[in-house]
């Protein structure tokens, strides 16, 4: 048995009659896209992405770029393309050439000299090279 449209369901398509006719007076192609997302505005959320990440375009192929862009445009067609930008955010990060890419950069500790140089005082235990001026603007009242 078939079931019955529910009362908010009637209210709800008689309404969206109503808009339409109205929009449709108004010059509104009912049949044409209201949101269109550009190419450019997809290259410029993966160049972003790949920045975000510290990868530069350049150092990747060109078929690479050109397929996560292909496989850009399967996740819109999938997914909710209100939320276009994060899509594309996640699957430009979750493709295996851009983790690999990552999780190579993340094993790469440079944190800066000033890090390395306070990491390897507190490990010898002379906490006063790590001051440029020898310890003189340490506090006074600490006990190393």
């Amino acid at each position: 048995m078939d079931q019955l449209p529910t009362l908010q369901q009637l209210e709800y398509l008689e309404s969206g009659f109503e808009v339409s006719k109205i929009l449709a007076q108004a010059g509104f192609p009912m049949d044409k896209p209201a949101f269109a997302i550009t190419w450019g505005q997809i290259a410029e959320e993966i160049a972003h992405t790949l920045a975000d990440h510290g990868l530069p375009p350049d150092r990747l192929e060109e078929d690479f770029l050109i397929d996560l862009a292909q496989g850009v445009q399967k996740v819109l067609q999938n997914d909710d393309v209100l939320f276009w930008r994060s899509s594309i955010r996640t699957f430009t990060t979750d493709h295996p050439t851009v983790t690999a890419f990552i999780t190579s950069n993340l094993d790469n500790d440079d944190e800066g000299p000033l890090t390395e140089q306070y990491e390897n005082a507190i490990r010898l235990g002379d906490d006063e090279a790590y001051w440029p001026d020898g310890g003189a603007s340490a506090d006074l009242f600490d006990e190393f």
